[in-house]
């Protein structure tokens, strides 16, 4: 639980309470203390689970200041003295607490990062001069033989050709997979990444050969999960921007348009991890958010 701050008054407590609630459909924990001089303080704490918990870190202060001021304005139009409050803020330890947020953030999102640096880490080494050995290792399996080392079916995912392949693929990975991971899970947002890996990568194989890699059909099952689930649960939150869908369906387009430009694109593997998230997506239209 993450300390956003303390107050002497209870009626800006409950205005707080009734602002994260309604803005956010989130709830934050209060609690009833005694300060040094016997006077009741009242403790807020919010879960570092819960959706925007960034964003309402942010707001609190700003809430703070603005309820104050609010209050001492018309205070001060109705001729009675001004509040005098000692709030305790986030500020107060900013830079421990900063440190505390930055480490909770990669908490709540462990997949997520361990999947991208994984990605970075293969990407650096191919650069170094590893590529064959790598590529040999990790391609989808091609000879019945390679059926039986069963990592090969999830680590073609690990591995980028080009710079603009890995940052593409990572830039939503990091995006997307991190609001289903901070919201959900990681347990749900592993399950997508199996799923849809293995899924993908046998489409792809039927489609074209084993001569493919990228986290591009996984990404492409996170895109659709989001957008699905986002219109289905209104519990979730992962702010989807207008013209999602039709982003998604011009990516679709433009991987079709590749070989004009003597560049391959696994499209087999876009359409199939869409259509794998999006069906995740309508199975887990009931879910739960992370409390």
């Amino acid at each position: 639980m993450q300390h956003l701050f303390g107050s002497e008054i209870p009626d800006l407590v409950r205005d707080f309470q009734a602002h994260i609630r309604t803005k956010y459909h989130a709830e934050v924990l209060v609690e009833e203390n005694q300060n040094a001089q016997g006077k009741t303080v009242y403790d807020v704490f919010l879960s570092e689970n819960t959706p925007h918990f960034f964003a309402i870190e942010q707001e609190t202060e700003v809430f703070l200041t603005e309820w104050l001021e609010r209050k001492n304005a018309q205070a001060w139009q109705n001729g009675v003295s001004p509040i005098n409050v000692h709030h305790k803020v986030l500020s107060a330890n900013s830079q421990a607490n900063n440190r505390f947020s930055f480490l909770s953030y990669f908490q709540q999102q462990k997949i997520t990062v361990f999947l991208t640096a994984l990605c970075a880490l293969i990407y650096l080494l191919m650069f170094l001069g590893f590529a064959e050995p790598l590529l040999l290792l990790t391609h989808f399996p091609a000879e019945p033989e390679q059926e039986d080392e069963i990592w090969r079916y999830l680590s073609h995912t690990l591995v980028h050709l080009s710079n603009m392949h890995i940052l593409f693929n990572l830039t939503w990975w990091w995006i997307f997979g991190g609001a289903i991971e901070r919201q959900l899970g990681s347990i749900k947002l592993l399950q997508i990444y199996l799923l849809a890996g293995v899924i993908t990568g046998v489409a792809q194989n039927v489609a074209s050969g084993p001569a493919f890699f990228g986290l591009s059909g996984v990404v492409y099952a996170v895109l659709g999960y989001v957008f699905v689930l986002d219109k289905l649960n209104k519990q979730t939150d992962f702010e989807v921007p207008d013209g999602f869908f039709y982003m998604l369906v011009v990516g679709i387009l433009l991987g079709f348009a590749g070989p004009l430009v003597d560049i391959n694109i696994g499209n087999t593997a876009h359409i199939s991890g869409l259509l794998v998230g999006m069906l995740l997506a309508f199975l887990d239209r009931n879910i739960r958010v992370k409390s």
